[in-house]
């Protein structure tokens, strides 16, 4: 199997789908939260570090995977087989669905063990690794 770069194709990759609104709207509760919680608390240092901490991990997750949907949907509205199936990777919400608790166990084993559990590289390779069988199951059937 050889994997082209993302390009033109004959994939149709819409960003006005239910999944799109709702992983814009899921980081945009996220940072609505990270507002309203400056706004009410600006001098709570602590609320803001476990808000970084419990949130952390899924606002990177959530700020990758829109990003490469819309990055992927205005190059090339019609994408090529590479390019459906990294799309279809994120909207489809499997992959974020299992690879944001893992990292955020990871992080947190490694956070809380001050660093003597180092969880976080290998739950990293594991979201990695479900990324790229998640791709290559859409890859194969598009």
């Amino acid at each position: 199997m050889t994997f082209l770069p993302p390009g033109p194709g004959l994939h149709h990759l819409s960003l006005a789908t239910a999944a799109f609104y709702l992983l814009a709207a899921t980081l945009g509760l996220f940072v609505l939260m990270l507002f309203v919680l400056r706004h009410l608390y600006p001098n709570r240092k602590r609320a803001l570090e476990g808000y970084l901490e419990a949130a952390g991990v899924s606002l990177g997750f959530l700020v990758f995977g829109l990003f490469l949907v819309v990055l992927l949907a205005t190059r090339d509205p019609n994408g090529n087989t590479t390019a459906y199936a990294l799309y279809e990777t994120i909207l489809t919400g499997y992959w974020l669905a299992f690879a944001i608790p893992v990292v955020t166990v990871g992080s947190s084993v490694q956070a809380r063990s001050r660093g003597s559990i180092r969880w976080l590289i290998p739950s990293m390779a594991i979201a990695v690794a479900m990324f790229f069988g998640i791709f290559a199951y859409y890859y194969s059937v598009a």
